[in-house]
C-alpha cells in the first residue's frame, strides 16, 4: 500500500466514523426531545424526573419502590423498571412501570387530582394500574 492509499484509507475511515458519531448524536438528541416534549412545561418535566430519582435513592431502589406500593408474595422479584408515560383519554401521565415475575404494575411520579362524584370533595392520591 502507498502513502496516498493509506491516506485516502485513514481519511474514509474518519469520515465514516463522524458520521456514525454524528448520527448517534442526532439520534440522542431526538430521543431526549420526544421524551421531554410530552410534559407540559421542560421545566416541570426535569422537575418530576428530579423528584423521582430522589425518591428512587431515598427508599433504596426501585424494588423498595415497588414493594412498598403494590407489596410483594413470597419469591416474587422485581426484573424492570422504567421510566415511561402512560397515555389515557385525560393525557400521558409520567410514572413508572415495573415488571415483575408475578405481575406488571404502573404508579405515577405525583399523584393526581380526583373529585368525589357523592360529596364532590377532591383528593390527592397516586394513579396506580397493576396486572396480575
Amino acid at each position: 500500500m502507498n502513502s496516498s492509499t493509506a491516506k485516502e484509507t485513514t481519511a474514509t475511515a474518519k469520515m465514516e466514523h463522524k458520521k456514525a458519531t454524528t448520527r448517534k448524536n442526532t439520534s440522542f438528541a431526538c430521543r431526549v426531545h420526544q421524551h421531554v416534549k410530552l410534559g407540559p412545561k421542560l421545566s416541570e418535566t426535569l422537575k418530576g424526573k428530579l423528584s423521582l430519582g430522589a425518591r428512587i435513592i431515598q427508599e433504596g431502589g426501585r424494588g423498595n419502590i415497588f414493594k412498598n406500593i403494590f407489596g410483594m408474595q413470597e419469591g416474587e422479584k422485581v426484573l424492570k423498571a422504567s421510566q415511561c408515560y402512560l397515555y389515557t383519554t385525560a393525557g400521558p401521565i409520567a410514572g413508572v412501570l415495573f415488571i415483575s415475575t408475578q405481575k406488571v404494575a404502573f404508579c405515577s411520579e405525583r399523584p393526581i387530582t380526583f373529585s368525589s362524584a357523592s360529596t364532590g370533595e377532591s383528593r390527592k392520591i397516586p394513579y396506580k394500574v397493576r396486572n396480575y
